[in-house]
């Protein structure tokens, strides 16, 4: 679930407790308009509004409600993110099943050519630029098309 915006984690609140937004502002002591402005987003919460959040339902995890960040409630363990791994382009993928043979890879058949001098060029003089392939030592690459 993505709670990107705190309206949207305000809205899974009154969700997660089974209110009416009416009800969920009677709860916690404000008008029923508020809430209908904050979830439609023409208004951003108060600073009065996020306590009186916090002290209706205490358990909620402050930096979850505000920024979106940590465990949604106090009781929840907070696990650090892992950060995404860039797939390595040049080796063979891990193998998880041996009865499974391991595909070749996209560069399974990559050849290291000897550098070409213009005096080594072999091309038709009438022959078109289709791409041109630029690899770079962080193992990123970038296609460029002519025009």
């Amino acid at each position: 679930m993505d709670f990107g915006e705190m309206k949207d984690r305000i809205a899974h609140i009154i969700r997660a407790k089974n209110l009416t937004a009416a009800e969920f502002a009677t709860q916690l002591g404000i008008q029923p308009s508020n809430i209908s402005h904050l979830l439609s987003g023409r208004n951003n919460p108060s600073l009065d509004f996020v306590k009186k959040l916090k002290e209706t339902y205490p358990e909620y995890n402050l930096d979850w409600i505000i920024m979106g960040r940590g465990p949604m409630t106090v009781s929840e363990p907070f696990v650090e993110p892992k950060p995404q791994q860039k797939p390595e382009l040049y080796e063979s993928a891990v193998v998880e099943n041996e009865n499974v043979a391991p595909q070749p890879s996209l560069f399974s058949e990559l050849r290291v050519l000897p550098e070409i001098s213009e005096q080594h060029q072999i091309r038709n003089e009438d022959a078109r630029l289709k791409q041109m392939i630029f690899v770079y030592d962080d193992r990123s690459f970038e296609i460029l098309l002519p025009r």
